[in-house]
């Protein structure tokens, strides 16, 4: 029994020691969920979210890369983006999208868009 003693106690500091570290280095996200008129760039790669249809100054996003549902409530994934939103840079869509904050560190921080629905 002492002869097993040894290798139990060695495997339940482990799985402790094991269970710290990915409680402590899990990162999670929350998106905020936005709503507005999109204003697309010309390349369809980014766009300038307005709270309203007559607004004239937005927030910039780039949509480029995001997972995307159009009016036919079919979602889309892929390099290409929301083509949705179009390239017409006179026009605006209406969506929502979902977005979330990240601090930089190694890397690009900033807005990041999730996932994109066009509304209308």
């Amino acid at each position: 029994m002492k002869r097993f003693m040894a290798p139990v106690a060695v495997g339940v500091v482990a799985a402790v020691a094991f269970g710290i570290w990915w409680v402590t280095t899990r990162h999670t996200a929350t998106p905020e969920i936005l709503e507005g008129w999109a204003m697309p760039n010309a390349g369809g790669a980014a766009i300038s979210l307005h709270d309203n249809g007559d607004a004239a100054s937005g927030n910039g996003y780039i949509i480029a890369g995001a997972a995307w549902v159009g009016r036919d409530n079919v979602w889309h994934e892929g390099a290409s983006g929301p083509t949705c939103v179009g390239t017409d840079t006179s026009t605006r869509t209406r969506v929502r999208l979902a977005v979330v904050h990240a601090e930089p560190g190694e890397g690009i921080g900033g807005s990041l868009v999730v996932w994109l629905r066009c509304l209308d």
